[in-house]
């Protein structure tokens, strides 16, 4: 089996497949605790990312080519994540990508990544790398638990969520 095309993938079906990922991996709660986590990841955006023993270097704004960063640019970096972290995956990014391919608008309409916030999915995806917790002063920050910053590729998912978010 090879890897999905993910760069094929439109803005929106990039989100989607990501979301019917999510879904199979039931890492996905109803639609309010999710907006309630977009709002989280909202404002850890604007705060500097913790990363343990290494210095804050994920910073946003562009897509390194001197674009600005989309939702689905997200999406996209976060489900090629999801592929190198666990390629055991492939076979459901596969399925979840001929969907969204078969019939768009049923992907798009089984749940509205768009009006949430694909940040609230991207946390999801990370559960295991990337918290989003409270901090003394009672602002939301983003925390890594697994992987160290030097994680390039987790470190550039990192960067393009906060340049979604942060602008």
């Amino acid at each position: 089996m090879t890897a999905p095309r993910l760069d094929l993938l439109s803005d929106q079906q990039a989100i989607s497949v990501l979301q019917l990922v999510l879904e199979r991996e039931r890492r996905l709660p109803d639609a309010d605790q999710v907006q309630e986590l977009d709002t989280r990841v909202r404002e850890a955006a604007a705060q500097p990312v913790d990363t343990g023993d290494t210095t804050d270097t994920a910073t946003g704004g562009d897509a390194g080519d001197g674009g600005l960063i989309t939702p689905g640019d997200l999406a996209r970096e976060t489900l090629a994540y999801l592929l190198a972290e666990r390629p055991d995956l492939a076979e459901v990014i596969d399925r979840a990508v001929a969907m969204t391919r078969q019939d768009p608008l049923e992907a798009q309409s089984r749940f509205e990544p768009m009006t949430v916030g694909v940040g609230a999915l991207v946390v999801l995806a990370l559960q295991t790398d990337l918290q989003i917790e409270r901090g003394n002063d009672g602002t939301w920050r983003f925390k890594l638990h697994k992987k160290a910053m030097s994680d390039s590729t987790l470190g550039k998912l990192l960067a393009k969520l906060i340049g979604v978010y942060g602008g």
